[in-house]
């Protein structure tokens, strides 16, 4: 079983701070996690009605990878239109995600492979036909996230892990939309690349990725337990039991053989 990634999604949650920015970095960067992104939308999504529609510096996306990168996480960047991806492209992030909305994009895509950086791409609103032309033409530069935008357990439909990495010969990680964590348990049996997981710093205030983002102060013993249950899987081949230490006095007689 290959090394499962666990990326940390602040997406919009730093709610347009550019300090706080910087704290969920500082703390992450201390944590067990391999990747930290943000999302970085549109111009036209920066109207400044609510506070997360603020725009963050370049100056704090770059203090943000320094942040990261001197602790040896990534620092990636999620984003759904090109120009988007021109403007920010100066970041030099260490991997892009692509929004779900995106995957239509094809000079986006283009453009983010051209940089020679990882892409991710987000498949909450695509069906496995669209996802299979795309995987045709880039299956070499990209890899898929199996998500759904819904919160509900019974639209998380794991099993799409396999078919998407069957039908496309692509890696595939797993994105968390749901406010049930134990999905991510799950997940692990169908061997994703990586977990995508939204991250919040507050318990009590309502964010705008809330019910499915997992507290920064509960992250370690997420990971340590999945990484546990990581062990249990095995390799898949059967062996018969041998016992690791058994004293004399324990081994079974004939008779009770």
């Amino acid at each position: 079983m290959n090394k499962i990634k666990f990326i940390a999604e602040v997406g919009v949650n730093h709610l347009g701070h550019e300090t706080k920015a910087e704290i969920y970095c500082k703390s992450l960067a201390l944590s067990h996690v391999d990747s930290v992104t943000f999302q970085i939308r549109e111009k036209e999504f920066y109207d400044q009605s609510e506070s997360w529609k603020s725009k963050l510096s370049d100056q704090c996306y770059i203090n943000c990878k320094e942040i990261l990168n001197k602790y040896n996480k990534g620092f990636g960047v999620a984003l759904g239109d090109i120009e988007t991806a021109k403007i920010y492209s100066n970041l030099s992030p260490d991997f892009w995600k692509v929004l779900s909305w995106g995957i239509k994009d094809i000079p986006l895509i283009e453009f983010l492979i051209e940089t020679g950086k990882p892409v991710y791409l987000s498949t909450g609103i695509s069906g496995m036909e669209e996802i299979t032309l795309i995987s045709q033409k880039y299956k070499k530069n990209i890899s898929f996230i199996h998500t759904q935008l819904s919160s509900d357990i019974e639209d998380v439909n794991l099993l799409a892990i396999k078919t998407m990495r069957e039908e496309t010969g692509c890696d595939v990680s797993f994105g968390l939309h749901c406010s049930n964590f134990d999905v991510l348990n799950l997940a692990i049996v169908y061997n994703p690349k990586a977990l995508f997981f939204y991250v919040k710093e507050d318990l009590n205030f309502e964010y705008p990725d809330n019910s499915w983002a997992i507290p920064i102060s509960n992250v370690d013993d997420m990971i340590s337990n999945i990484q546990c249950l990581i062990s249990s899987l095995g390799d898949g081949k059967k062996n018969p039991f041998i016992a690791k230490t058994l004293n004399e006095e324990d081994k079974p007689s004939i008779l009770e053989e």
